[in-house]
This record gives C-alpha cells, sequence and structure tokens, in this order.
C-alpha cells in the first residue's frame, strides 16, 4: 500500500536585506529595514520581482557607501530642485524687491522701489525674465551688459521730435546693480551655488557731464529771471541745497519767525499720475540755516505771495493752486535759464551749487553733510571736490597779488 503522506514545499530562502511580497494586483512591493531601524517602501510598486529586487540592491549599496537618505527624503528634496529650477527671474525678482529691506532694517523707500521696478521693467526682464534663476550664467550676463542700453526713453510728455538720443552712463551700472542684487538673494536662498554677475568694474562709471554750478551773481540773475511767485524758490534751493522734490513741499510753517531756520521735513514727488508726499531722499530731513543776505527776500516772499495759514505752500502751481507738478516748474526753470544765458543749467543742479558754496565757503567735510542732510561722506565729497577745483584759480590770485605788491614796491622805491 502506498504511502499518501506528502513532502513539504520548499520554502524561498530567506532575504539577508530587504523583503519582496507580490500584490493582490499582481504587482511587487519592496521594503527593508534602513539604518534609522524603520521600515522604508518603494514609493513605487514594479511590475517584475526583479526590478523590485534590484530597487532593493541600490538601496543596499547606498548603506555601504553611508550615504544613505530614506526614499521619502530624497524623493522631497528632487521635488524641491525641480521647483528651484522652474522658479523665472521675473517673478522671482518682484518677490525680492517687493520684501527687501533697507540697512536698518525698513522697507525700501517708495521712489527706490519704483527705480528697481523701473530697471527690471526696461532693462533687465526682457532678457532675464522668462529665463530660470538657476540657468543664469556669467556668459549670460556679460552678453546682456554688453548690449543693454544706455539711453534715455523719450519722456511721454516731451514735444521734441525725433531719435532721442541722450546717452545715460549710469543706467547701465545701476540695472547691474539691481540684477546682481537678485542674484545675490538667490544665492541666499539656495537657489544658486555662486552670483553670476562678477563682471569687474562694471558698476563704475563715469557722468555724463559735471554738475553745473552757478556763480553768486548767477544764482541772484536767475532768482530775478523767474516769476515773482517763483523767485524765492531759486535763492532757498541755490543758497540752501535744496532738490526740487523739497522745495516743492516747502509751508510757512517750515520757517521759523524771522527766517532764519528752515525745516526740511517731506518732500512732493509725481508718480504713477499722482503727487506722493513723503519723506525727503535717503531720509535726509532736518533743519538749514538760512544765509543772512537772502532772508529779507524770504521774508518779503511770504508777505506778498503766501497765504497766512500755517500750512500755505510757498511756491504752489501756477496752474493748480496745489502742490507743483515737476515739469511746469521745469519748464518754467528753463525759460528763466535761457534768459540769463545759462540754458545749461537744470532745477536738480541748485543742490550741487548749494554744496558748492558751503564747500567754498570753508566748510568742513562734516559742516556740508549737515547743511545738505547727508547721512554719509561719500556724497558731501562730491562739493569738496568741486571747491578743491578752484585752487587754479585760487593760485592765479595770489600770483596777480604778488605782482601787485611788487609793483607798489617798485614804485615806492623809484618815486
Amino acid at each position: 500500500m502506498k504511502s499518501t503522506t506528502r513532502k513539504p514545499k520548499r520554502r524561498a530562502p530567506r532575504r539577508s536585506f530587504g523583503r519582496i511580497r507580490q500584490l493582490p494586483s499582481g504587482r511587487w512591493q519592496a521594503s527593508y529595514l534602513g539604518p534609522d531601524l524603520q521600515t522604508h517602501k518603494a514609493l513605487d510598486t514594479f511590475d517584475t520581482k526583479g526590478r523590485a529586487e534590484g530597487w532593493i540592491a541600490e538601496e543596499r549599496k547606498l548603506i555601504d557607501l553611508e550615504i544613505w537618505a530614506s526614499p521619502a527624503a530624497r524623493a522631497a528634496a528632487l521635488t524641491a530642485e525641480q521647483q528651484q529650477a522652474d522658479v523665472l527671474f521675473r517673478q522671482y525678482a518682484e518677490k525680492v524687491v517687493a520684501t527687501r529691506v533697507s540697512r536698518r532694517g525698513k522697507p525700501l523707500a517708495r521712489r527706490t522701489v519704483d527705480s528697481y521696478n523701473y530697471l527690471l521693467r526696461e532693462h533687465i526682464n526682457p532678457t532675464f525674465g522668462a529665463t530660470p534663476v538657476a540657468d543664469i550664467t556669467l556668459e549670460m550676463v556679460r552678453d546682456w551688459y554688453s548690449s543693454v542700453s544706455r539711453v534715455r526713453p523719450q519722456g511721454r510728455k516731451s514735444k521734441s521730435s525725433g531719435t532721442n538720443s541722450a546717452d545715460v552712463p549710469t543706467t547701465r551700472a545701476r540695472a547691474y546693480e539691481v540684477l546682481r542684487m537678485v542674484c545675490n538673494v538667490a544665492v541666499d536662498d539656495g537657489l544658486i551655488d555662486k552670483n553670476p554677475c562678477r563682471i569687474k568694474g562694471a558698476t563704475a562709471v563715469q557722468p555724463a557731464h559735471d554738475a553745473t554750478v552757478l556763480a553768486p551773481a548767477e544764482i541772484d540773475a536767475l532768482a530775478t529771471a523767474m516769476p515773482p511767485e517763483l523767485s524765492a524758490s531759486v535763492l532757498l534751493a541755490a543758497w540752501c541745497g535744496l532738490r526740487p522734490s523739497e522745495t516743492f513741499e516747502l509751508r510757512r510753517r517750515n520757517l521759523n519767525a524771522d527766517c532764519s531756520v528752515m525745516t526740511v521735513a517731506f518732500a512732493a514727488t509725481y508718480r504713477n499720475g499722482e503727487i506722493v508726499i513723503d519723506r525727503p531722499k535717503a531720509g535726509s530731513d532736518g533743519d538749514v540755516v538760512l544765509p543772512d543776505h537772502i532772508r529779507p527776500a524770504i521774508r518779503r516772499h511770504l508777505e506778498r505771495h503766501v497765504a497766512p495759514a500755517a500750512d500755505s505752500l510757498l511756491f504752489p502751481d501756477p496752474a493748480t493752486g496745489e502742490t507743483m507738478r515737476e515739469w511746469v516748474y521745469r519748464r518754467i526753470f528753463n525759460k528763466a535759464c535761457a534768459a540769463i544765458g545759462r540754458p545749461d543749467f537744470r532745477p536738480g543742479e541748485q543742490r550741487h551749487t548749494g554744496g558748492t558754496v558751503a564747500a567754498q565757503a570753508g566748510g568742513t567735510l562734516p559742516e556740508v553733510m549737515e547743511r545738505l542732510r547727508h547721512k554719509t561722506p561719500q556724497a558731501a565729497m562730491r562739493y569738496q571736490k568741486i571747491a578743491a577745483g578752484r585752487a587754479k584759480k585760487l593760485a592765479t590770485n595770489i600770483s596777480e597779488l604778488a605782482k601787485a605788491t611788487d609793483k607798489t614796491d617798485a614804485d615806492q622805491r623809484n618815486p
């Protein structure tokens, strides 16, 4: 009689590392116990057992090489890298400008934000806007820098016709500074390893022209050539070093009773179709002492042309009676400059004149800084250098004085 005892099935040998099992769907799942003593599964199932075993083998190799990280962590890192690679420059730059703060930890001034956005819109985004930040290279930056426009766009309100070819050498340097700033933040955020903006001397520019400075007699002549209600604006701006935006926002309350001290607290600028009142540029508010020789003219201006209310504007717009618009003042100012034979002089250069006369009058660097309300010595140094340019004239005057003295002595010896 034959035995009916069945032989037991042979089991597959136990795996030394990892576990593979077939799911009801027919696909294969792989898992293993990691160095962290946690069970880690493959993020996807496999269509064959061999592929599951291959995944197990690759995981074991990472552990043996001591470069292992969990499958989930590696997947998250890969996703982050893919997201970083997809960050376009245009969107990233907008975020950087919107969230950037000053050295003092305060939000950027509105005019600074407007300047950054203008440079991005007109000079940077046309080249890099649709490029992932991680793909920008030094070679691309060099090509852009060599071709970026240095020409100021034609103003909408300008009546001149023809091609505007005014060269603006600072535009390219300022655009480069903005591009470099955005890329520096990208390095901090881990989007790129190294800033591609590494062009030596890219921010060193020579001004298109030297600042024009009026002599004292020319300041008086320009003030006389202006309409009576705006004559004092030249005296205050040129002798006290005011910016046009600061002049436009001066009010009766900004002058003390005897017009010996003026407080510069606000500035008026025209942006996006409206006049915005804000703090002066770089927070440069403060008191300015008026020179004695212009105080009577300022007092007469208050009596004749300014309403008695404390908040009355010193120089309102002649058409609206409200805050002066820059282009309206410039049109009147340019006509007066042409009348005195100085059509090259611009409203903003009244501040240069004020800084220069302060330096020529013997003002030290800290004194010029205080008078023009500078926060750093670099800006005030410009006026010291301009004043130093009078050394040749001074030497000539000394020689003429010496010659005159010698002639007088000779006449006395030979009567």
